[in-house]
């Protein structure tokens, strides 16, 4: 029956998802090193062109009622790229991303632009993000207790939206903090005709950090995320917090705390010249929900930023008359 379908619904989005009933936005441990998807004003901050893929599986082997094969365990991918446009004090960006839990499947690709206003001990940006968002039902995942129920749809059913957002951004240093708002058109979707809505909930960021020096080769840096539900209160909102401690600018390890979630153990290490390659790795072991929840997720980073062009450095012209 179709409301058979709708309970396995609700249920399914309520147990993967602790926070909000409706989740379009997957959760990043570090989120430190994602700014972009949380702040378009945060593209170019960095100084340096990046591109960067990060991957999670949030609460590994997790199984429904039903499909027992852990198929309902959350996978998200975050492709991003962004850079600084010095010569127009700007910072464009974008990323494209991934997303499924159960038979929920999200996917949006987004475009950021950031405009850089110096300032005396650092950057102001002002940041807006616009592209399109993919909301979808893998509706052979849910199992109806009439499977031939002719209201019942089948298959995968998708539906792509316009999606906007807006950002600003202050950077120097030794820290820095933004604010945000993602899906501020609130795009409507609807999945089966003649039926309820489902509205995207704008969802607020704010995101903080600072870089304290302990001596010549450790620095640590404590960073906050919280992410607001604009629907649901504080109720359906989340903070996250983190301490990472980085030796000779190459190898950071950390700690961190996500509430009325998991704790969360992060590591990672720069290589290459100048820092260019970044891998790192976040395991959370799962401290709320323990009854419904798997014990862990995992969460791993591979960034590389491109060399800055040198402007000094000309072509070599050779001719055949004066070489030698």
């Amino acid at each position: 029956m179709i409301r058979t379908l709708y309970v396995y619904a609700l249920l399914l989005l309520t147990i993967v998802v602790p926070t909000a009933q409706a989740q379009q936005d997957p959760q990043f441990s570090l989120y430190m090193y994602n700014p972009l998807y949380y702040n378009p004003a945060a593209a170019g901050s960095e100084g340096v062109t990046r591109l960067q893929l990060t991957h999670r599986t949030q609460y590994l082997g997790y199984q429904t009622i039903g499909n027992g094969d852990g198929s309902a365990a959350q996978s998200s991918q975050l492709l991003s790229f962004n850079m600084p446009l010095a010569k127009i004090k700007s910072g464009i960006g974008i990323y494209a991303l991934n997303d499924k839990y159960g038979p929920s499947i999200n996917q949006a690709v987004q475009v950021s632009y950031a405009y850089r206003l110096a300032l005396k001990n650092g950057t102001l940006a002002l940041g807006v993000q616009a592209g399109m968002f993919n909301r979808g039902l893998d509706f052979s995942q849910f199992r109806a207790t009439d499977p031939n129920d002719p209201l019942i749809p089948t298959g995968r059913i998708n539906q792509f939206k316009p999606d906007i957002g807006a950002g600003v951004y202050y950077n120097t240093t030794d820290y820095w903090i933004g604010v945000s708002m993602t899906h501020l058109n609130q795009a409507t979707y609807s999945y089966v005709s003649g039926y309820s809505t489902d509205v995207s909930e704008p969802k607020a960021y704010i995101s903080a950090g600072y870089r304290l020096g302990l001596g010549y080769n450790i620095d640590i840096q404590p960073s906050v995320l919280v992410q607001y539900s604009t629907k649901q209160g504080m109720t359906g909102s989340v903070a996250s917090v983190n301490i990472v401690g980085t030796y000779d600018n190459r190898i950071w390890a950390g700690i961190g705390y996500r509430l009325k979630d998991a704790a969360m153990a992060t590591v990672g290490i720069n290589l290459m010249r100048n820092n260019a390659l970044r891998v790192g790795y976040s395991l959370d072991v799962t401290t709320s929900g323990t009854q419904i929840k798997s014990p862990t997720s995992h969460e791993i980073i591979v960034g590389y930023a491109l060399p800055a062009p040198d402007a000094r450095k000309k072509p070599i012209v050779r001719t055949p008359r004066f070489r030698y």
